[in-house]
């Protein structure tokens, strides 16, 4: 089942206190113009939040990558993917980064939309839960993996936060319920909270028993009020999740012909960032430290870091981690995964071209 999460103004900033997360400097929805007479770029994101997945594109702004190829960036963070594709659609914004899900959804109706970049190789996502419920089923962080999966078969009649009905968030979090053996739409009722922020807010508050975090928030909420990681993609505890395509970098058809220069020039700044942060991933660490995350706890950020670099691999986006999304069986409009036109929908040509600019090759 499905309920409605409002998150009052209070709460909001209260977590804004809490959690810590979000440089002033650097939140999404800030116009930074970083030259004059640059070529405005208005990015969109499924979340209004920072979040560590989208670490490449934070670079080449926050090194000057994108600035140098003559762009000036807008980031507007949205409410999940669903919000974000919508917005990408209506031309909101002249790209959309986030999951693949909503973007196969459109193309299964009939809206053209292209995925012409990867940012990660799967999303980190974990399924925490409060202290009260890891305490009421005698489970830390530490325990061992079928007492973490069994303690998630008490969720039965729990409350467990996504950020919105067919976002990635949603499709993670019924994977781990039916994992388990349960049913997401019968023994679960599933929260929209809107986004990570409110997710982790609820947790804090009790407001949710569970709920779908992504790095940082998942180690600020162990720090910050005991939340326990039960179930992680990255651990390979949610092995289903583990093979979908993680972030992505997506746009219309008619602006990438229209603008191709731009787009061209915005991969090849992101492809400098990934170089950056393979090749001197401490580095990396230290400027998104004081640019985008200089309120994570001292004592986990280089773990939060750690953990993370795996992700940040090929920018190619391969045929078979889109079609384990459609594998799901989740994705709008059900479309055949032996019959989708990948060919017409995947285009790394600009990240051919950028890479052989660079003269350089990513670690795969």
């Amino acid at each position: 089942m499905t309920e409605t999460f409002q998150l009052s103004r209070r709460h909001m900033l209260q977590l804004g206190a809490a959690a810590g997360v979000m440089a002033g400097s650097s939140t999404l929805g800030v116009t930074r113009l970083l030259a004059a007479g640059s070529e405005k770029v208005k990015i969109i994101h499924a979340s209004p939040a920072t979040l560590l997945v989208w670490s490449i594109s934070y670079l080449a702004e926050d090194m000057g990558y994108y600035k140098e190829e003559g762009l000036a960036v807008e980031r507007l963070g949205l409410g999940g993917g669903p919000a974000a594709m919508t917005a990408l659609l209506a031309g909101e914004g002249t790209m959309n980064v986030s999951a693949p899900g909503e973007c196969l959804a459109a193309n299964a109706r009939g809206q053209r939309i292209k995925i012409i970049q990867a940012y990660t190789r799967s999303d980190p996502y974990t399924i925490s839960v409060t202290k009260a419920f890891a305490d009421a089923n005698g489970i830390t962080a530490a325990s061992p993996r079928e007492q973490r999966e069994k303690a998630l078969t008490a969720m039965k009649g729990k409350r467990i936060g996504i950020t919105a009905p067919g976002s990635n968030t949603d499709l993670v979090v019924r994977m781990a319920l039916q994992q388990v053996g349960l049913d997401p739409t019968s023994d679960v009722t599933i929260v929209p909270a809107g986004s990570i922020v409110n997710i982790m807010s609820a947790l804090s508050q009790g407001g949710l028993d569970g709920g779908a975090l992504l790095a940082p928030f998942t180690e600020q909420a162990g720090v910050e009020f005991e939340a326990v990681p039960l179930l992680a993609i990255a651990a390979g505890e949610i092995p289903q999740a583990g093979r979908l395509q993680g972030q992505v970098l997506e746009a219309r058809p008619e602006d990438l012909e229209a603008k191709r220069d731009l787009f061209a020039a915005f991969i090849r700044a992101d492809l400098r960032a990934l170089k950056f942060l393979q090749e001197d991933p401490d580095g990396a660490r230290a400027k998104l430290r004081q640019t985008r995350f200089p309120k994570i706890a001292d004592a986990i950020w280089p773990d939060v870091w750690a953990s993370a670099l795996p992700i940040f691999a090929s920018p190619y986006v391969a045929r078979d981690s889109i079609q384990a999304w459609l594998e799901t069986g989740t994705i709008g409009g059900n479309p055949d995964p032996n019959t989708f036109p990948y060919d017409e929908i995947i285009d790394m040509s600009l990240v051919d071209e950028g890479l052989q600019k660079l003269g350089w090759s990513p670690k795969s």
